[in-house]
């Protein structure tokens, strides 16, 4: 740097976070505003139009009116860009393969139009489910989405292994499916096209074909959902397993509640929330006599499946700025019949998940909330009460676990995610139970350590090169057990004993572990991060926690000076600081959404 250039950023001004120009915000160099001219220092010496970036992204803004606006305008821009691109798709029907490797992987056209490909390893046509076109189930597909082969797609050979992939790792975290391990990826893509390319999206090893293949699931979803109003089974498995894997679209802008709430209306629309509809057996009769016997419909396992697997994501503790899906007497049925007629492990994997996840719900949504605990209502009854009945209900279905599954990673991480959403009520309602005894208020506080305890213990069971098969939830509760482990061992009070939390759950060495496994899961399990300058999401996790470290451990291990007036106590708990990188929340999934997104966008 010559001494003109060092003399122009003297006397420049950084510009304020999130209000970098475009320039300098697409270079991810600092822009430096010149008080003599609209233009930044950058821009000013390489003679470029300063022009002002597209977004300005802010951290946790403290109007709550202007988050809200935010999250309305930032879903209208998602929304307004799927069906754009939608609308591109339906102008532009024909492309050729050049034309298809700038743009996108694969390519969807309009229902009955031939497809052709120049590619030698794919089958040149592939067939168009189209609306009346039934599978071994029984249940019409629907499905008008036609899938054009090219260059940055997976072979033949990379897609059967990106199933094996799906089926040896990620099947058993989100059960909201069943593919027979004798089904191969191409019949898979010729019965189910847009679950088959969700599928190879989240099962792929490369990171650059991960984003491109999630650009054109929106385009799929833009096409079919939004401009077509199409509705099939495909469409909501594949949403589903979009969704559950959303952690490994880095790129994408945030649209998961989005792409929920379409998943949600497509099983409303789908009729599968509620019993199918008796036949009228006068028209039977008459329909019968001119027809012959008509097959009885039945609701299939794969229709189960789906809405079960549905309400799991619409309750999990990561969605819950939405609606959950609201839960029937005929998803209780749905329940008892996938346990009872199970076809595979997964079917009584997805049930003990529900069954744990109808408990959260009731502590998320119900009675526990912070609206009712304020009513004369609940206040009839003391906390303990309450708490008492969640656990009541927790132990029904831990004693009733099979034997199997009592030392199943998969479940025993969900159920001790639960067992931490009702004990840490006792961290977030601190006004309410300071009314107790001080031991009261110790043994809840002990009951949120051990639950974290727990589950890391959990956690750690798992090797590094198997983390590739965690959906989003997995990555949600990570978080918040970190979450709670800070706020529990910085929460300062005379009644709580900070140094019996660091000897049961020692928060920087469990902090320092997860920091080496994430690092380690890219070499491990053969991740291509080549073509990607935002590498892929555990590297990126990785990234993120080590640069949170230093500050946590000047906070937790810092001189802790004499208690004041404004020390948290047992009745502010939840005021304790965080890290400036964490969210205030821990049921805030803004900061959990950057986590998984690249700078910038």
């Amino acid at each position: 740097m010559n001494q003109h250039t060092r003399r122009s950023l003297s006397s420049g001004t950084p510009a304020p976070y999130g209000h970098s120009c475009a320039e300098c915000s697409q270079s991810k160099c600092k822009c430096i505003t010149r008080s003599n001219d609209s233009r930044c220092e950058r821009c000013h010496r390489l003679n470029k139009e300063c022009r002002p970036s597209v977004t300005v992204r802010r951290r946790n803004p403290k109007n709550p009116s202007l988050i809200k606006t935010a999250q309305l305008e930032e879903k209208g821009d998602s929304l307004l860009s799927l069906l754009q691109a939608g609308a591109q798709s339906e102008a532009l029907p024909h492309y050729r393969s050049n034309q298809i490797n700038n743009n996108a992987s694969l390519h969807i056209q309009s229902e009955g139009e031939s497809v052709a490909s120049g590619l030698d390893d794919h089958p040149p046509d592939l067939p168009v489910l189209t609306p009346g076109t039934t599978d071994s189930e029984g249940t019409s597909s629907k499905s008008p989405v036609s899938l054009l082969s090219n260059p940055v797609g997976p072979s033949p050979v990379e897609a059967e292994q990106y199933l094996t992939t799906f089926h040896n790792y990620k099947a058993k975290y989100f059960p909201f499916v069943y593919i027979p391990y004798t089904t191969t990826a191409q019949q898979l893509r010729q019965e189910r096209p847009f679950l088959w390319l969700c599928i190879m999206t989240i099962a792929s090893r490369s990171t650059s074909q991960q984003q491109i293949l999630g650009s054109q699931i929106q385009n799929v979803v833009a096409q079919e959902m939004l401009i077509k109003s199409g509705q099939s089974i495909d469409l909501l498995l594949g949403l589903l397993a979009y969704i559950g894997w959303y952690n490994y679209q880095i790129h994408s802008k945030p649209s998961l509640s989005m792409f929920t709430q379409l998943a949600t209306s497509l099983v409303y629309d789908l009729g599968l929330n509620k019993p199918l509809p008796k036949e009228n057996p006068l028209v039977a009769l008459c329909i019968n006599s001119h027809h012959g016997p008509k097959s009885p419909i039945v609701r299939t396992m794969e229709e189960r499946r789906a809405v079960l697997g549905c309400f799991l994501i619409t309750v999990s503790s990561f969605l819950q700025k939405i609606d959950a899906l609201r839960w029937t007497s005929h998803l209780d049925d749905c329940l008892q019949v996938l346990d009872e007629r199970h076809e595979c492990l997964t079917d009584k994997i997805l049930v003990q998940q529900v069954r744990l996840q109808l408990i959260v719900e009731k502590v998320t949504r119900g009675s526990w909330n912070e609206v009712a605990m304020g009513t004369a209502e609940f206040r009839k009854a003391p906390l303990s009460f309450h708490l008492q009945a969640l656990h009541s209900e927790l132990e029904e279905v831990r004693s009733k676990l099979p034997l199997q599954f009592q030392r199943d990673e998969v479940v025993l991480a969900h159920l001790y995610s639960t067992e931490l959403t009702i004990n840490e009520i006792s961290l977030s309602q601190m006004p309410i139970i300071s009314n107790h005894s001080s031991f009261q208020r110790v043994e809840y506080l002990y009951a949120c350590v051990e639950s974290v305890k727990s589950w890391f213990e959990v956690f750690f069971t798992i090797p590094p090169n198997a983390y590739i098969g965690f959906p989003f939830s997995i990555f949600s509760q990570l978080v918040r057990c970190l979450v709670n482990l800070y706020r529990l061992s910085t929460l300062d009070d005379p009644a709580w004993n900070k140094s019996g939390v660091q000897k049961t759950a020692d928060l920087l060495l469990i902090f320092d572990q997860i920091i080496n496994n994430m690092e380690q899961v890219s070499v491990l399990a053969g991740l291509d991060n080549s073509d990607s300058v935002e590498g892929d999401v555990f590297s990126r996790t990785a990234k993120m926690f080590r640069s949170i470290r230093p500050g946590w451990e000047a906070i937790l291990v810092g001189p802790v000076g004499p208690t004041d007036s404004t020390s948290p106590n047992l009745s502010n708990a939840n005021d304790v600081p965080l890290p400036e990188d964490f969210p205030l929340d821990h049921y805030d999934n803004d900061w959990l959404t950057d986590l998984f997104l690249a700078p910038n966008y």
